[in-house]
């Protein structure tokens, strides 16, 4: 086939066409800059009554936390996570604030939702992903206006989409997180170092299968040194909890409980399954409740998006280095990861270690739930933008592309 060079280009869109079209994107990226806002400021206006609204069992921990804050002896307790937890309430000057300790939690939360999606980058929203940030405001209203210990996950949260990039900064990150773990909630070590193997392996791996021997590795390991160093299953903690729940008659709708029997062959399978039904959490899916269901279905979308923009830095990176890119990792109207970077980098490599940790300690959905929630600003800083213009769907590589296809039809 050739192409005639006499041929006339399609006829060029009318100027009023133009201008209608820009004000409708400036007119939608307004809005969204404006909705965010007032969710952010209506969010903080309500936080401080909104747990009034809450069934008793969302109140658990920061009945506790409220509870300990009256104990005069405020020092640390390496074994008590609720009374450093308390300390950091004490030293914020929070004691006897609980209404402004709920601000102050959904008010951090704004920040890391706006560090997670810049001001100008708003403006480049889909319809999506302003749901995405509606319900992660709904959520953290739920778990998080309240005394509660996701107050410093929630910090780390937003401390990992503000730290420039850089090796000092990644050493601060990592600080932080050890102090977390050694205070607060101790499997955060091996997040850490789950973390730093990631932020190194993710975009040097081609698609997401290579995971899986990682993580099959990972719990290997972790069940050979559960075994032999503290003598427990790789299940024990679940197990406990929720032995404990069962002794003082707590009732728990949404047990996590093992697929296969507890023996030591199957110990490290059991947590990779159990992986699985967190990242698609079928067992909610098949509880038969309206609720499970349309909060398996936000689980998945949240972590649809991981696994999406994990193949989109892998693309990226391979573009970087002049390799062609994969069929179903060509561009798309949106906004390519690098644009945004280091936040997606982090926030992947942190949300996938965590989450493997997750399968051997959370005890049911509902903790899963509360301990996620605190990392919904890491899930919105994957959520997809809006193209700058018409050219940037086109990347270097497809650029060759369309010269190459224009070569061969002349």
């Amino acid at each position: 086939m050739s192409v005639r060079p006499d041929a006339q280009a399609p006829a060029s869109t009318p100027l009023a066409d133009v201008v209608g079209t820009v004000r409708s994107v400036t007119g939608w990226g307004l809005f969204c800059q404006f909705y965010v806002l007032v969710l952010l400021g209506v969010g903080v206006a309500v936080s401080s009554r909104f747990r009034t609204f809450l069934d008793e069992k969302f109140l658990l921990d920061g009945n506790w936390i409220e509870a300990t804050l009256r104990i005069p002896d405020a020092s640390l307790d390496p074994a008590d996570p609720f009374r450093n937890i308390a300390l950091v309430y004490r030293v914020l000057g929070l004691s006897d604030l609980p209404d402004v300790a709920a601000m102050l939690a959904i008010a951090v939360f704004g920040v890391g939702v706006l560090a997670a999606i810049r001001w100008t980058e708003l403006t480049r929203l889909t319809w999506l992903g302003l749901g995405t940030i509606t319900v992660s405001y709904l959520l953290a209203l739920v778990y998080l206006s309240q005394y509660s210990k996701e107050f410093v996950s929630l910090a780390l949260a937003v401390l990992v989409l503000l730290l420039p990039r850089g090796l000092v900064p990644e050493l601060v990150l990592m600080a932080a997180m050890i102090a977390y773990a050694v205070t607060i909630r101790p499997y955060w070590g091996v997040v850490v170092g789950l973390y730093v193997v990631l932020r190194f392996l993710l975009p040097r791996i081609r698609g997401l299968l290579p995971l899986v021997p990682f993580v099959l590795a990972s719990y290997v390991f972790l069940q050979v040194t559960f075994n032999t160093v503290l003598g427990e299953p790789l299940s024990f903690s679940r197990t406990a909890v929720n032995d404990l729940r069962a002794q003082i008659n707590v009732s728990v709708g949404s047990l996590i409980v093992d697929f296969l029997p507890n023996a030591v062959a199957l110990q490290w399978l059991n947590a990779f399954l159990i992986l699985l039904s967190l990242i698609a959490p079928w067992p909610l899916i098949l509880g038969g409740s309206s609720t499970y269901l349309v909060m398996a279905l936000v689980l998945a979308y949240l972590w649809g998006l991981v696994l999406w923009t994990v193949l989109r830095i892998q693309a990226e990176r391979r573009v970087e280095l002049g390799r062609p890119a994969r069929r179903h990792t060509q561009p798309t109207p949106w906004s390519p990861v690098a644009e945004r970077s280091p936040r997606p980098e982090r926030a992947v490599a942190l949300l996938l270690a965590l989450v493997i940790i997750q399968a051997i300690f959370e005890p049911d959905y509902g903790s899963y739930v509360k301990h996620i929630v605190p990392m919904l600003p890491l899930f919105l800083a994957l959520v997809p933008l809006q193209a700058r213009t018409a050219g940037a769907l086109i990347g270097p590589q497809d650029d060759r592309s369309l010269d190459d296809a224009t070569k061969d039809s002349t």
